[in-house]
């Protein structure tokens, strides 16, 4: 009885690990822009919203504007360096506290399972740091947010042995895939 109770909280804790939020990427754009006016853009971090003092410091903001200016660059999109560009990319990044619970339910319906063995419900807590990076794609003549993409997920994950550049780099090229391919097209030819 013991030996099943012990491997079946090993299991638990296994999946409970496993469980860990991946990233979750999503984006929104206004379907009456025709982006085939775009060509050229301006990065910035948005630093009224970069408060988180990690994920937001300058080290990831500058992390983040790299990973930006290769996916649009790789695009068709050109930089702007001196004068007006038609877009401003503009980026913030936040972090919360979460925590996950699961229920662990070995219980039969008929009471304490067959020959006796089952063990009452155990539920099981998880801390952990969500961190959203927010990029913003601006018409610089109208100020109005044309398309928008978001990741959600632990990008500051201490667990894992993970290169932080690559993390936000994979972060940004996954945001970024959602956008139009290449200046000149629509967003019907980004498919």
């Amino acid at each position: 009885m013991k030996l099943k109770g012990i491997i079946s909280s090993l299991f638990v804790v296994g999946t409970l690990a496993s469980c860990a939020p991946a990233i979750t990427v999503k984006y929104d754009y206004d379907p009456k822009v025709n982006v085939r006016q775009f060509t050229t853009y301006r990065i910035e971090a948005d630093r009224q919203r970069n408060a988180d003092p990690i994920v937001g410091s300058n080290l990831n903001q500058r992390r983040i504007a790299d990973a930006l200016d290769q996916s649009l660059k790789a695009r068709g999109y050109k930089p702007v360096t001196q004068g007006e560009a038609d877009l401003v990319v503009r980026f913030f990044t936040d972090a919360r506290d979460r925590q996950q619970i699961q229920s662990n339910n070995t219980m039969s319906p008929w009471g304490w399972g067959w020959g006796g063995w089952g063990m009452p419900n155990q539920v099981y807590s998880r801390q952990y740091e969500e961190n959203r990076v927010v990029i913003n794609v601006i018409d610089v003549r109208t100020n109005d947010i044309v398309w928008q993409g978001w990741a959600t997920g632990q990008l500051n994950n201490r667990n894992k042995e993970r290169d932080r550049d690559q993390a936000f780099r994979e972060t940004v090229t996954s945001i970024m895939k959602n956008f139009p391919e290449s200046a000149g097209q629509d967003y019907g030819a980004a498919r």
